[in-house]
């Protein structure tokens, strides 16, 4: 890819990672079309993601970058510690955190491919990596794990076509859907401890900072690989 305006489709470009990814991609000049099921491109069911990446190729004339910024936590529905987690947690969030990556990348990477190559940045999480007593969740930190393997998959079959896909591994973010986290005393006591570098939860836009690099010339010898975005969490 070279400096020209690059040509994004955003996954679940209303949620509060994705509404940044957009924001910020488009702010650079970049032509981008978000899509999120409450548009009708929802991605995360059979089908969803072939009409997501279709409309966006026809819309934009091709595709040099996709993101995929869909996610959920699976709390209300039982996701906890291993021999508390819930079968209908461990279904629901597998299928929209792991699974609707499946479907993007299997419908994105020929899309990449018609246009001589690009580049795919999957929004994860510090918790594939890290445990912590107060974020126990099996099907979340499993379906983020799964993210890094499958884009390493991704990686590796698309380098010979110019395609290089990597992950964001995201510490505690204030967007909606950590609003448990944002709102508990007990958390944000151990900010300082968690996330040192600040010692606050991150914006969304420091999430869509490093989006928006992986997808940028700059990191054009960068595939395969987890950034973490984590205010220190991993260290």
């Amino acid at each position: 890819m070279s400096d020209r305006a690059l040509r994004v489709l955003v996954a679940g470009a209303r949620g509060g990672i994705g509404a940044a990814c957009v924001e910020r991609l488009r702010a650079a000049g970049h032509e981008v079309v978000g899509v999120d099921r409450d548009d009708g491109h929802d991605i995360t069911v059979a089908g969803g993601a072939e009409t997501a990446v279709a409309d966006a190729e026809a819309r934009l004339g091709g595709l040099d970058g996709i993101v995929h910024a869909v996610g959920m936590s699976g709390r209300r529905l039982g996701d906890g510690p291993v021999s508390a987690c819930r079968d209908e947690a461990w279904a629901e969030v597998l299928r929209v955190n792991l699974t609707s990556a499946l479907w993007l990348l299997r419908a994105g990477l020929p899309a990449l491919r018609r246009a001589g190559g690009g580049a795919v940045a999957l929004v994860g999480s510090v918790l594939a990596e890290a445990t912590d007593a107060d974020f126990l969740t099996a099907a979340y930190a499993t379906s983020k794990g799964g993210l890094v393997a499958l884009a390493r998959a991704a990686a590796r079959e698309g380098a010979v076509d110019g395609i290089r896909v990597n992950v964001v591994a995201a510490g505690l973010v204030d967007t909606p859907m950590a609003a448990r986290a944002g709102t508990d005393p007990h958390i944000q006591a151990r900010l300082a401890d968690l996330q040192p570098l600040g010692a606050a939860m991150l914006a969304p836009d420091d999430v869509a900072a490093a989006v928006a690099w992986l997808l940028s010339p700059d990191a054009a010898r960068v595939t395969g690989t987890t950034l973490p975005v984590d205010a220190g969490w991993l260290l």
